[in-house]
């Protein structure tokens, strides 16, 4: 066992155990996203962890609101800001035929409201085989026995009064089935036995650490040798992780240090990934004035490079850094810029709503600003915007501020469609309207006023509102309370030339249910431009210039800051979406054919859409037509290549089974040559492919099991 050969990393979940490798199956994860939650557990951990879900929707009765009448001295009630507490851990871990984790815990905290507390809660992941003890100020405190579900209620023999402390010790263990193999790496890790309060906190960490002696171990807190502990200071969660078989980038971001964790055979990753975090770290405190922490780390996440998320307070994780090349440079310096700017925004400053999309939003908005310093370009953040549009024009109900119920019943992508494309599109929106200059104003006061807080879309608005001396409350309550989407557009302009000068009209329609002012350029003969803003009261606008030279062209939105519909969706293509999106994958049967036949009198250019279509006329054994569906899919999915040689592979699946044999190893041949980054799985049928597929089918044709 060993506690001082270690690294300072941050992770962040419960008890994953992970090799190096991990399948597309057994993880997802979306593209900067994200929290973005998307974590690489294994299929024997899942079946062990799926209580943690549950734990997020779990809720104590009988909870006081603060405004409510002044409760018993023993009920339980939530402070609008809890006592900031310190966790001093002492934890071993085990490793053989069971993974035993284990260990005691000192909190302490000063009771910093004006109320007297005497009923706390404690929450930690529920397991089959777990012992939790809890004595306050030396005095047993009743849990019950067995454990149910988590947070647990518990009373204090004595009110704690206003400026008085408390102490519990917790000793704690858990005891679950190890893995057939050693695996490459447990973790992240977040999850001690702490108070509850319903919401995130930022508390202190003092942290030691007994592993086994084969493991590297990475944590989020900074490594004291004199006291053998980590210390974390300020942080929502502490986190650690133990790995084997990875070497350790290391360099400064001035006071920072930054580190990437890796496998060998992904040197190059790393280095790009080390290089970019520097850079971006030291853009961040140039802008912002400061970063938040003294430490971040990058460690890898799945194979698939399909972006990352904030494991935990100081450290990043990134899908994908074995295959590199599947992606441009473009996407690693983003990823790395995106994943950090949440160390901003849901760490140092945490999230009140839910869904999180604010933090979201700023975060993304952290990252478009290094962008756009780096030159890196508008296409990350224009496809972030593009999901939300095609969400809108798949005719799903983008609508943000939903209640937990009404998502719960969601079948489409909330995450990736509005919780990030959307809510950056309303970030950028609003920065759009107010200008760089204000909107930076009001950013910095959130970081600096919501630092160690949590911020939500109320108090978010109230800055706004404050700063900008204006009454933003049909911006907000168009893009966060309501379905309406952004469709404007230039029906017609003129330029005549009078006594020397120039006169342009402009007339410009919205044709969207949103209205806000849109920007408006013109550019003339002399280079000269001139910039104004639509009335958002008129549906149709005529916007006059005056200028010294003739109109050479107009411009809506100049710097695509906007996600415009255009043209909007009409209610066939809204339906024809729907319809596709409600066909199950299987068993679809003659519903699938009625559905493709609605498409022969349709624009329908989503390659999505048409991929579904071919998969589930293929299901339903309509070969012919799922054969036109997989053409359509490669025809409009130019900028998508693995779903474009997909479609590909199944064309030549589809010309074996109608028994044209040369045509299939055409497509085979060419989906060989574009196979680099082609890995699907289609579990229902046992189909994985890939490059090995495609190489067998050029030997031996498909047959349908």
């Amino acid at each position: 066992m060993k506690s001082n050969n270690v690294i300072d990393l941050v992770c962040g979940t419960a008890l994953p155990f992970g090799r190096s490798k991990v399948s597309n199956a057994q993880c997802g994860a979306y593209e900067g996203i994200s929290g973005e939650g998307y974590i690489q557990i294994t299929k024997f951990l899942t079946q062990h962890v799926s209580a943690l879900i549950v734990l997020a929707l779990t809720v104590l009765p009988n909870i006081a609101k603060a405004n409510e009448a002044e409760p018993a001295s023993s009920g339980y009630w939530v402070p609008r800001q809890p006592p900031r507490a310190n966790y001093r851990i002492d934890c071993t871990i085990k490793l053989s035929e069971n993974f035993v984790l284990q260990g005691k815990e000192v909190i302490d905290f000063v009771n910093t409201t004006s109320r007297p507390m005497q009923t706390l809660a404690i929450t930690w992941f529920k397991q089959r085989n777990q012992t939790l003890r809890i004595t306050a100020n030396g005095k047993p405190v009743a849990l019950p026995t067995p454990l149910g579900s988590f947070p647990q209620d518990f009373t204090l023999a004595e009110p704690i009064s206003p400026g008085k402390s408390l102490t519990l010790e917790v000793e704690f263990g858990i005891s679950i089935p190890a893995p057939p193999e050693k695996p490459d790496n447990i973790g992240p890790v977040t999850d001690w036995p702490r108070l509850w309060w319903g919401f995130p906190t930022q508390d202190d960490y003092e942290v030691k650490l007994d592993v086994p002696d084969e493991y590297i171990i990475a944590t989020t807190g900074r490594f004291d040798r004199k006291t053998g502990r980590y210390h974390a200071e300020g942080v929502p969660s502490f986190g650690f992780y133990l790995g084997t078989g990875y070497q350790v980038l290391e360099g400064q971001a001035q006071d920072v240090t930054v580190r990437c964790l890796y496998k060998s055979k992904d040197k190059k990753c790393a280095g790009l990934l080390h290089e970019t975090a520097i850079d971006v770290i030291n853009f961040y405190r140039e802008w912002l004035g400061f970063y938040p922490y003294r430490i971040l780390t990058i460690i890898p996440g799945m194979d698939r490079p399909a972006g990352g998320y904030p494991a935990a307070t100081n450290i990043v994780v990134i899908h994908g850094m074995s295959r590199m090349a599947e992606k441009p440079e473009l996407h690693w310096r983003w990823i790395t810029a995106h994943e950090i700017g949440h160390q901003y925004w849901s760490r140092y400053v945490m999230e009140k709503d839910e869904p999180g999309w604010l933090w979201i939003g700023l975060g993304i908005y952290a990252d478009r600003e290094y962008c756009r310093a780096r030159g890196l370009g508008k296409q990350k953040h224009r496809e972030l915007m593009a999901r939300y549009v095609k969400g809108v024009r798949d005719g799903h109900d983008t609508t943000v501020n939903i209640s937990q119920e009404q998502r719960s019943n969601i079948k489409f992508d909330f995450n990736n469609i509005v919780t990030h494309g959307k809510g950056f599109s309303i970030i950028s929106a609003l920065d759009c309207i107010l200008g760089d200059t204000l909107f930076d104003r009001i950013y910095r006061r959130c970081l600096k006023e919501f630092s160690g807080r949590r911020l939500g879309v109320h108090e978010f608005r109230a800055v706004c509102e404050q700063e900008s001396g204006q009454d933003l409350g049909c911006f907000f309550e168009q893009w966060v309370n309501s379905n309406k989407y952004l469709s404007y557009e230039i029906v017609s302009k003129k330029c005549e030339q009078t006594v020397g000068t120039y006169i342009s009209e402009i007339e410009i329609q919205c044709l969207g249910s949103l209205k806000m002012p849109v920007p408006v350029v013109a550019y003339f003969e002399d280079g000269t431009t001139q910039r104004t803003f639509t009335n958002r009261l008129r549906d149709i606008d005529t916007i006059r210039f005056e200028s010294q030279s003739a109109l050479k062209e107009v411009r809506l939105d100049p710097d695509q800051a906007l996600p415009m519909v255009v043209p909007p969706p009409s209610a066939g293509e809204q339906e024809l979406a729907k319809a596709i999106q409600d066909l199950p994958w299987v068993g679809a049967g003659e519903k699938a054919l009625e559905v493709f036949n609605k498409t022969q009198d349709s624009k329908m250019s989503d390659p999505g859409r048409w991929f579904k279509l071919g998969m589930t006329l293929y299901d339903g054994k309509y070969y012919e037509q799922a054969l036109e569906a997989f053409r359509k899919t490669q025809t409009h999915a130019q900028d998508d290549p693995s779903r474009a040689c997909a479609a590909l592979v199944w064309q030549g699946h589809l010309l074996d089974l109608l028994k044209q044999r040369d045509e299939a190893l055409k497509s085979y041949n060419d989906a060989l040559g574009k196979s680099a980054s082609l890995d699907m799985r289609h579990d229902q049928y046992g189909i994985r492919l890939n490059r090995q597929w495609v190489q067998k089918r050029l030997k031996e044709p498909f047959r349908r099991k």
